[in-house]
């Protein structure tokens, strides 16, 4: 067989697989959310990138690395809380792998019902958009992924060097540090819970 001969074979197989997607259209949805699941079972943060949540897969990874990086670095030095803050931070790996797989499980399904909907809004002759208010994932807009990645590089960079004064500073005051953090976390979740049950009271009056 020549190659042009090859050539057009391929192109025809081409077209026929775009024609039977084309009927098919749930085919094509369950296969994307089968190579969302795989990449994300891969790679936690690979399964969003294919989905096209950038954002957020690119978190998952930086938040992997970063929690690998700070392991490596406890297990390093000769510190007295090793022990507990290494059983921590080993936990965290799996909990955030499974949940890296849930979440993109769940990202995919919506992404499936949305483009449904928008398929159904078209049929019937609306614009199929929707309402982007509600959007599932406008939280990943805003300045906060900017500073995640800048506080994520710096501390990747601290764990490598390994400076002196971070093992001091991390030694003196790293219970304090860690309260301060826990309290502030606290505080904004109950800020944000109430201003939400404020909104959600408001929309129903």
């Amino acid at each position: 067989m020549n190659p042009t001969t090859e050539t057009q074979t391929a192109v025809r197989k081409k077209k026929r697989r775009s024609v039977r997607m084309k009927r098919h259209p749930g085919l094509q949805r369950k296969r994307r959310k089968f190579y969302a699941l795989l990449l994300a079972a891969l790679i936690p943060g690979l399964g969003h990138l294919y989905l096209g949540m950038y954002r957020k897969g690119i978190t998952f990874i930086m938040l992997l690395l970063l929690d690998i990086s700070a392991l490596l670095y406890f297990s390093s030095i000769g510190m007295q809380i090793n022990v507990p803050l290494l059983v921590v931070l080993g936990l965290l790996i799996p909990v955030g792998y499974f949940y890296n797989v849930y979440d993109v499980l769940q990202a995919a399904e919506y992404i499936i019902s949305r483009k449904r909907r928008g398929e159904a809004a078209a049929a019937s002759g609306g614009d199929g958009r929707g309402n982007g208010a509600n959007h599932l994932f406008r939280g990943e807009r805003g300045i906060a992924f900017g500073l995640m990645l800048v506080v994520t590089g710096s501390l990747l960079i601290l764990f490598h060097q390994k400076p002196p004064w971070l093992q001091q500073g991390i030694r003196d005051y790293g219970a304090e540090a860690s309260a301060v953090v826990l309290i502030v976390i606290g505080i904004w979740a109950g800020i944000r819970e109430a201003l939400r049950h404020h909104k959600d009271k408001r929309k129903s009056l």
